[in-house]
């Protein structure tokens, strides 16, 4: 972690302040969290001695660190493949260095992929557009959010079976289903 140095004084740290607010330890200038400006893929932190700080977001520092092994497996298409392989693997210690130091900082790491909220909304919207989109009548609706139902409940149960996911989301079984519009 970096540490922030008041520019009123230019010599002091900041301390956290029972109020969240920050204190220069030279000469008393306040700071408050709205007020931390920082650039780039930075984001501030507070050490474990309550110093204000600076880290590389975490999220930028795995982008890096991906860009560099990337780099690492296609530096035999480089002219001078050794340099190439020994710059991709400094660039991934580096990077992988600041997460390390974002991590012990006390910042989340970020999440990768979807969220299952995320998931379960875009199903079911891409479900009601293509029922809007097409008019689709009540067989059809029911089909496809059969479809999406299971989709969903296929993520949180994989390998469960349609019977499985028609009696947690419906509570009936495979035979009342298929009876709703004679699907055999």
């Amino acid at each position: 972690m970096v540490t922030i140095i008041c520019a009123s004084c230019a010599e002091s740290p900041f301390g956290i302040q029972a109020d969240g607010m920050f204190k220069c330890i030279g000469c008393g200038e306040l700071l408050a969290v709205s007020d931390i400006d920082l650039d780039g893929t930075d984001v501030w932190a507070v050490g474990a001695d309550g110093t204000l700080g600076y880290v590389s977001d975490p999220a930028a520092a795995l982008t890096d660190l991906m860009e560099a092994v990337e780099d690492f497996l296609s530096s035999d298409q480089c002219p001078n493949a050794e340099y190439a392989r020994i710059v991709s693997q400094i660039s991934a210690t580096e990077a992988l260095g600041r997460y390390i130091d974002a991590r012990r900082a006390g910042i989340a790491a970020p999440r990768l992929g979807y969220t299952e909220d995320q998931i379960h909304t875009a199903v079911n919207e891409g479900a009601d557009m293509v029922i809007e989109a097409l008019n689709l009548g009540g067989g059809e609706t029911d089909a496809i959010n059969l479809a999406a139902n299971g989709a969903l409940f296929c993520l949180a149960n994989p390998g469960s079976s349609f019977a499985e996911m028609v009696e947690e989301n419906y509570g009936e079984t495979v035979e009342e289903i298929r009876s709703w519009w004679g699907w055999n």
